[in-house]
């Protein structure tokens, strides 16, 4: 099964948390070439004030991407490579809100990798990838017409509810409705 729903964790009001975060200028989201928009919840040693440094790929340098002659579009390593694992501290715009509660009650059960709140623009579409580990999803606010797909599994994660995604397998997301969808997803390096 590529999607379980979990009821081991504690449901929070995380949108709402958000959203005064966002309106008291505390966090922006940094949004990429593909209309997918981020926020980190943790950081590496030294990088805990910078909630934008794990977003993206931990190996490929999508920011410095082109197109090739032939329409390839091409992505260069990162100067600095760093492992899931470095991704260990929180950063501290999300000191003493409900982010913290919800990161530490995720390390208590898992070992967390980058932890971060993803944004879909409505009408896009992730790549069709595969990831090195497994990810939790909580969606913080999903429509109508926003779907995982995980091999050839399909489903709407429901809004509050936490499901851990075998996203080992290729896998994409869509958001085909008229409005942002935006999850809490955790990376899972192991269970403790």
């Amino acid at each position: 099964m590529n999607f379980i729903e979990l009821d081991n964790l504690p449901v929070y009001q995380l949108q709402n948390e958000l959203e005064k975060l966002l309106s008291s200028d505390t966090v922006h989201f940094y949004e990429d070439k593909g209309g997918t928009a981020q926020i980190c919840l943790n950081s590496v040693a030294g990088q805990e004030d910078d909630y934008h440094f794990g977003r993206g790929s931990l190996y490929w340098d999508w920011d410095k991407s082109y197109v090739s002659d032939s329409g390839e579009v091409v992505a260069p390593v990162k100067e600095t490579v760093y492992e899931e694992s470095d991704f260990n501290k929180l950063c501290s715009q999300f000191k003493n809100t409900l982010f913290e509660d919800v990161y530490v009650e995720l390390d208590k059960k898992y070992h967390l990798g980058r932890t971060r709140i993803m944004k879909s623009k409505p009408r896009t579409c992730l790549s069709w990838h595969t990831d090195y580990t497994p990810r939790i999803h909580f969606p913080m606010q999903t429509h109508e017409g926003c779907f995982m797909v995980i091999d050839n599994e399909i489903k709407h994660l429901e809004q509050e509810k936490w499901y851990y995604t075998n996203t080992t397998v290729p896998h994409t997301a869509f958001n085909s409705s008229s409005s942002p969808r935006t999850h809490l997803v955790a990376t899972i390096i192991g269970e403790r």
